[in-house]
């Protein structure tokens, strides 16, 4: 059961009071008005139509029979109009006796005037009067007609009347409605209703103000609670009695489960090892947790401190969080370094973000930093290892090409030793090893400094048909060529020295891995979609394992006996400082196809570039 003393009864009272009662009221007067002023209607037309009966009924004959039985058909109209008025006379007479305050008379159609048993006669009717008449007789039934207000206007009736089947005019009727004393009766409940609803209003003002007094208060109080809440969140508010108590109760609930989260936040903040501060859109600082005052040297306990003046004077961060705030753009992973003052220098990881809300208005700005100088030192001790590692990798492939020729080489220099005669065998055997030697010697030069890449606009085409050129001479008696060359093709912004090499070393492997002959496929096309130029060399040859593809490109990685390993990792070499890439597709048993995508030149871009290959 409701609580009488809760807000919610009292306003129920104050709106039953003040509203529903005075309602009730005025609709109830409303309908006792409309209803009597409806029935008073209804009657004063009945009353009239009656009178309007009567009066057609006391005229004998039609008013043309009158006229030639007194000898006056053929009379001025005036004349006619005065002889209809004084036979007609009596008529009215007889009947408005009958029905006191009720005027009444006739309206002759041929004539077009009004009789009212008047001896003057005289254009008696206005133009008002003039179209009800004409309405009465088209339609040929009574017509009503109320002019101004029900209780202070005229009601009026028009009738045809009917002689010998023939429609010779009407009988009219009218009476003032302020006359009537059935008004007064009216006049007298509307009186007493308005007296009722003005009491009903003051009763419900009265328990109003009472209400409203107490209800302001009571949220005065409320409000300075709140008030008070905004500097110290330990603040509890009044709880007055009904719903404003509740609602006091569940705000006191709430500040006590946001000091529960704030100091769970605090924390937090204070466990963490990432730096956070966050400042709104006038630059205050909101948040700032001990890691960010400890590593950028933040100051921090007072309140409303503008970020500017926060961070040191040398500090970056500042312009950071500005930009963030300006652009309402992220700043993710910057590398800065910092040396605070009296600590050693660190390296930061720095990232920013705006806050928005879902307006996508900006409401600050959060400024999120790690120190990562531990973590790079240990990653340049690891790059360090991985650099030896490779090293002593390169070193004993280096060793292992080197001593197999040197073998070769030692073995015939002692046959000589003890033979004293060199064999021709022998001879072209050691030129061939330290022909080797030179080749392996002049690649790992190549590889561990390769050339200055000197670029240009240079035609693919022609650097195709310049190499496909020398391999015909030489090696392509046994092969098959197809050439599937572009046409219109963009520039190429390459080397066109270095990329003849690239090209060689591809073409050569090609031929090698068709050793009883095959189809040597070269096309080359331009890819608008992601604006590179491509050379495609496929050919029908053994194929490559999967396992190998990965390491084609690793330096000393060769699947012939002979071969040295480094052609194809100076190629991926070259085509990479080319700004390209180079992709294989294999199949074991049916071929190989090395595709090579280098980029384009337009509009004198990359003009006069020159890049270490």
């Amino acid at each position: 059961m409701l609580r009488s003393h809760t807000l919610g009864n009292q306003l129920l009272v104050l709106i039953t009071v003040l509203l529903l009662f005075p309602v009730l009221l005025a609709l109830y007067m409303l309908h006792v008005i409309q209803n009597s002023e409806f029935a008073l209607v209804e009657y004063q037309k009945a009353k009239l139509s009656r009178a309007l009966d009567e009066l057609d009924g006391s005229m004998k004959g039609g008013f043309t029979d009158i006229l030639r039985t007194n000898r006056m058909d053929s009379k001025p109209r005036s004349e006619q109009i005065r002889l209809l008025n004084q036979i007609l006379n009596t008529n009215i007479k007889q009947v408005s006796a009958n029905y006191p305050r009720v005027e009444m008379g006739y309206y002759s159609l041929s004539l077009d005037a009004m009789l009212d048993g008047s001896e003057n006669y005289q254009e008696n009717f206005s133009h008002r009067r003039k179209v009800l008449f004409q309405e009465a007789l088209e339609r040929r039934q009574m017509v009503v007609q109320t002019i101004g207000q029900t209780s202070a206007g005229m009601l009026e009736t028009y009738k045809p009347i009917y002689r010998n089947g023939k429609l010779e005019g009407l009988v009219w009727a009218y009476e003032n409605m302020a006359q009537t004393n059935f008004y007064r009766r009216v006049q007298n409940v509307e009186r007493n209703a308005y007296i009722a609803i003005a009491t009903g209003i003051l009763l419900g003002l009265g328990s109003t103000l009472l209400l409203i007094r107490n209800f302001v208060f009571n949220v005065n109080r409320i409000k300075q609670g709140v008030k008070n809440l905004e500097s110290d969140m330990y603040q509890k508010l009044p709880e007055p009695q009904g719903e404003l108590g509740e609602i006091s109760r569940a705000v006191n609930k709430l500040a006590g489960r946001l000091v529960e989260v704030n100091k769970y936040n605090e924390s937090m903040m204070a466990t963490i090892d990432d730096g956070l501060v966050v400042v709104n859109p006038d630059g205050r600082v909101i948040i700032a947790n001990h890691a960010a005052a400890r590593m950028l040297g933040l100051l921090t306990g007072q309140p409303d401190l503008d970020y500017r003046q926060a961070f040191p004077a040398d500090s970056p961060f500042p312009q950071l969080l500005a930009q963030t705030l300006l652009e309402k753009e992220s700043l993710k992973d910057l590398l800065v370094p910092y040396h605070p003052s009296g600590q050693n220098p660190v390296q930061l990881l720095v990232s920013t973000a705006p806050m928005l809300d879902h307006q996508q208005n900006i409401i600050g700005a959060v400024l999120c930093c790690r120190d990562v100088t531990e973590r790079l030192h240990l990653e340049e001790r690891a790059h360090h290892q991985e650099r030896l590692a490779a090293l002593g990798k390169l070193v004993a492939g280096v060793a292992h090409e080197i001593r197999n020729p040197l073998t070769s080489i030692s073995c015939y220099i002692q046959l000589w030793q003890k033979t004293n005669n060199p064999s021709p065998k022998s001879i072209r055997t050691i030129y061939e090893e330290v022909v080797r030697l030179e080749s392996l010697v002049s690649q790992l030069l190549y590889f561990s400094k390769p050339a200055e890449a000197r670029f240009a606009r240079h035609d693919l085409n022609q650097l195709v048909e310049k190499v496909l050129q020398f391999f015909t001479e030489i090696h392509l008696t046994r092969f098959t060529l197809v050439k599937n060359l572009g046409r219109d093709l963009p520039m190429a912004w390459m080397d066109p020295d270095q990329m003849e090499r690239v090209m060689m070393n591809i073409v050569f492997n090609a031929c090698q891995a068709m050793p009883d002959g095959g189809t040597l496929t070269i096309t080359t096309a331009w890819r608008p979609e992601t604006d590179d130029l491509e050379i495609a060399v496929t050919d029908t040859g053994c194929g490559i394992p999967e396992e190998n593809i990965k390491h084609l490109f690793d330096p000393f990685f060769s699947t012939r006996e002979k071969g040295i390993g480094l052609g194809l990792a100076i190629a991926y070499e070259i085509v990479r400082a080319h700004d390209g890439r180079i992709e294989v597709d294999s199949q074991v048993g049916r071929g190989t196809t090395f595709h090579i995508y280098l980029r384009t030149i337009k509009d004198g871009a990359y003009e006069n570039e020159t890049l270490a290959g």
